[in-house]
């Protein structure tokens, strides 16, 4: 599709659109992504601050109906939050469908005049509740022109799909120009050596007639995660080779308090967590991989072995004061900030701890006083062995079960007709550790 003409430090992109309204698909090389919030500076979305790493606020299914709704204040108040702490640590923000729940024009009007005021590059791709005024017509009037688009962003290749291109009445699915785009797009990415991201509706096995088809690709091309919205709760699952990842709802959730979703991809290693709406700072590990999210065990920023960097994010309207780290709930020790980013890093000498299971502990203090953790499980291999659980393709019965820590409360639907992770494996066994090892540097 394009050529790779990336400078270090700084991202190459490609944008491909989708059939629009009807139209035949149509590629433009090395165009910068287009935004759904013109009025944003949509280079955010490409600019690299940390070689490696992009993240993203993923925003849950709106379903938004009226003015005076809960779901469309709290959608405001996210807005608001990702702009007071986000706006310079995110390179973009995804709506993953189910946009307005009628898909009347009011509603799309008042998804219009608050994502306006988002300074977050935003993407958008529709859901079922998006057809209901008769097609996708005045979704693409005030949200999203084109059908299904890609960019790359420097070592990672992002897509964005119409899963309601070729299902049944109600239902999901690929039609033939949009699976030939996806084939070609994806084969393109892998070729640069790039990783690459879906954002779609439903779960892959939710794309009815398309579904083995567009799984088959994902394992071809060795796609690194798919991102969706449709399943109303928060759910992560892993297949061993792709993780799959659904944010709770904005409107029509049951689960917990309301929020939104933050992914970091950190060279290959991919991190979720789910903010409720509250206080800040917000710190999540990026670096090196929690044992429930592992996909390539040869890679030693997945299981851990040797000298090791244990690399967090921090985000802050008013700064961060510190950020420290744990083996264990051992000896502190510090991390330092990467140049002016809302990186922070440390040396973690991985042959001091035995192999095994471990526990990383990031504390980081807001210059407001606030204080924030993060803890995740690790493997610690020095050999790199790594025996990987036995697991089935795609994100049925993959799911990493109950994780309160990241937001995952168990409340899933068990995948009934949506797509879903299905029965968990289970939310034990995650190996951490409560008895203080000295371990540091």
């Amino acid at each position: 599709m394009s050529h790779d003409n990336r400078t270090p430090g700084r991202a190459f992109c490609a944008l491909a659109l989708g059939a629009a309204l009807g139209g035949s698909v149509r590629a433009h090389a090395a165009s910068p992504p287009r935004p759904v919030n013109s009025g944003v500076n949509a280079g955010q979305t490409t600019t690299i601050q940390n070689p490696g790493v992009v993240s993203w606020v993923h925003f849950g299914d709106l379903h938004i109906q009226t003015g005076d709704m809960q779901n469309y204040a709290d959608f405001q108040t996210i807005i608001r939050n990702t702009n007071q702490y986000l706006l310079n640590g995110v390179n973009f923000a995804v709506l993953p469908g189910d946009n307005a729940n009628e898909g009347s024009e009011a509603e799309y009007q008042l998804i219009k005049q608050a994502t306006d005021r988002l300074r977050v590059p935003l993407y958008a791709i529709p859901g079922d509740h998006d057809l209901k005024g008769g097609g996708l017509g005045l979704y693409q009037k005030y949200l999203e022109p084109v059908a299904y688009q890609s960019f790359s962003a420097d070592q990672y290749h992002f897509i964005f799909l119409d899963a309601l291109d070729a299902g049944e009445e109600g239902g999901f699915g690929l039609g033939g120009k949009q699976t030939a785009w996806l084939t070609a797009d994806l084969d393109a990415a892998a070729a640069r050596g790039l990783r690459s991201v879906i954002f779609m509706h439903p779960f892959p096995s939710g794309l009815q007639d398309s579904a083995a088809g567009v799984q088959a690709l994902m394992a071809k091309d060795h796609v690194l995660l798919v991102e969706t919205g449709h399943t109303h709760f928060n759910e992560v699952a892993n297949d061993g080779r792709t993780l799959y990842a659904a944010t709770r709802s904005t409107g029509q959730a049951s689960e917990g308090p309301v929020g939104f979703s933050l992914t970091n991809l950190d060279n290959g290693v991919v991190s979720w967590k789910f903010k409720p709406l509250g206080s800040w700072p917000f710190v999540m590990i990026t670096s090196p991989a929690d044992k429930q999210l592992i996909t390539d065990g040869s890679q030693p920023n997945q299981v851990v072995r040797g000298v090791a960097k244990i690399r967090a994010k921090v985000w802050d309207d008013k700064g961060v004061a510190s950020a420290v780290y744990q083996i264990d709930n051992g000896t502190s020790f510090p991390l330092t900030r990467i140049g002016a980013t809302q990186m922070w890093s440390a040396p973690f000498n991985s042959t001091k701890v035995t192999d095994g299971d471990h526990q990383i502990t990031v504390t980081a203090k807001g210059a407001g006083g606030n204080v924030a953790e993060d803890k995740i499980a690790i493997l610690v291999s020095q050999s790199g062995a790594y025996q990987p659980p036995q697991r089935v393709p795609g994100a049925d019965n993959n799911s990493i079960g109950i994780y309160a820590e990241k937001g995952l409360l168990g409340t899933t639907r068990g995948g009934k007709g949506r797509g879903g992770p299905g029965r968990p494996r289970g939310g034990k066994g995650r190996g951490r550790r409560d008895d203080p090892a000295p371990v540091g540097p």
